[in-house]
């Protein structure tokens, strides 16, 4: 009998001050960094739209949205990036929503064995913080900023609904 350990696909987004990791499966593409369309009467933490695909996908700045006073700046345009993930609570209302990673993320392969918990306070965007490869990683609560993105935009009437 083998003694198979299960490994997950993951993706370490680097953002300004910290990495989160998301699941593979959840990822549709990654794209160089583009110019977005903005929301009025949006939140800080909505960049703007991104045109993608015929679809207005809503950009994310994730420490933004989890951190009360944080702030945003790319490193370099030449080299960030908009991850897009798949919307998982609600595919109707939000089939797409994008984050910004600093650099092109880095796709890896972990065994649960391989992600260590990390015993810090998260924030209501996280569900926790792991110790992966010598760094501290956040695991986000992707529904949460999932319904904060429909909240935003679809709520607002900025996003053309799938239904109408």
């Amino acid at each position: 009998m083998s003694d198979q350990t299960e490994h997950l696909g993951i993706c370490m987004l680097r953002l300004q001050k910290q990495g989160l990791i998301v699941p593979a499966d959840t990822i549709a593409e990654v794209i160089d960094y583009e110019p977005l369309q903005r929301v009025e009467d949006s939140p800080d933490w909505l960049l703007g739209l991104l045109g993608w695909r015929g679809v207005q996908v809503p950009v994310i700045a994730f420490e933004m949205l989890t951190l009360a006073r944080a702030s945003f700046s790319l490193v370099s345009v030449s080299s960030a990036v908009l991850v897009i993930l798949r919307g998982v609570s609600d595919q109707n209302a939000l089939p797409y929503y994008a984050l910004v990673s600093q650099v092109y993320p880095e796709f890896s392969e972990a065994s649960r064995e391989m992600l260590f918990a990390i015993d810090e306070a998260v924030e209501f965007t996280e569900l926790c913080r792991v110790r992966f490869r010598d760094e501290v990683l956040s695991i986000p609560d992707l529904d949460t900023v999932e319904k904060a993105a429909i909240e935003a935009v679809v709520n607002q009437k900025s996003l053309p609904r799938s239904d109408e």
